[in-house]
Order: C-alpha cells, then structure tokens, then sequence
C-alpha cells in the first residue's frame, strides 16, 4: 500500500493560508482600527466586551464645562485677531477644539445637539449648538 502524502500538504497548506490571513487582519486592525470584513462581527464583539470593562467617566462639573468654553471661545476670537503665518490652520485647529467643548457640554448636561452635529460643524451648526445649550442654562 503506498504512502500518500497528498492529504496532508493539503491540510497544511490550508493552515498557512488561514495563519497568513489571520495575522494580516490581525495586523490590519492594529494599524487602522477597522478589521477586513469577515472579522468585522468578531472585533466589534471585542469592543463592545472592552468598553463594557472600562469604568464610566465621572461627570464633568458645568462650571468646568464653561470654563473650558470660555477658554476655547478666547482662543478662536484670539486666532482670528491675529495674523500670525498658518491663521487658517490654528483657526481650523482652534474651532475644532471649540466643536468638540461644545459636544461634551451636550453629553453631559444631556442636551440634545442639532440634528447631524459632529466635531467639524458648520458655523449654523455651531450657532445652534451654542443656542441649544444656553437655553439649558449654560453660560460662559
């Protein structure tokens, strides 16, 4: 009876080729964050199962909330006066910190942002967002 080797070049070649795509999506995550598609299921069960671990964040006072704001609305209105070199990029890089203030304060103080709104707005956005949370009793 001879001695077939054919079964298991099979087997192990599989092996190799689920091991290379296994450490290229293993990898591809590590690097981006985002797993290729048929590990997509599997890594959002992960970070759902990590950020359960996490400890919630202890809520940021509003006095700080404010302060924070008003720090941020003194560096954009700063920005704006100056005329130093690379003004869109500080500007850009202020409003965007300014976005994201604005964001926190809704979380916290649980106040709903316009429709749409994310770190990046628009200047309506902004104005809208700034409204909503005046309204709510927030004032810096």
């Amino acid at each position: 009876m001879p001695v077939t080797y054919l079964p298991a070049y099979v087997a192990a070649t599989a092996g190799v080729v689920v091991a290379l795509d296994a450490a290229y999506a293993l990898l591809k995550y590590a690097t981006t964050g985002h797993a290729p598609r048929p590990y997509s299921a599997l890594t959002d069960r992960y970070e759902a199962w990590r950020d359960a671990q996490l400890p919630r964040p202890e809520p940021v006072p509003p006095q700080e909330l404010a302060d924070r704001l008003r720090r941020l609305s003194a560096e954009v209105q700063a920005v704006t006066a100056s005329s130093r070199p690379a003004k869109a990029l500080h500007l850009r890089a202020a409003l965007l910190a300014y976005d994201d203030g604005l964001l926190q304060a809704c979380r916290e103080l649980h106040v709903q942002p316009p429709e749409g709104t994310k770190s990046g707005m628009s200047s309506q956005q902004r104005f809208q967002t700034e409204s909503a949370l005046m309204a709510s009793g927030l004032v810096w």
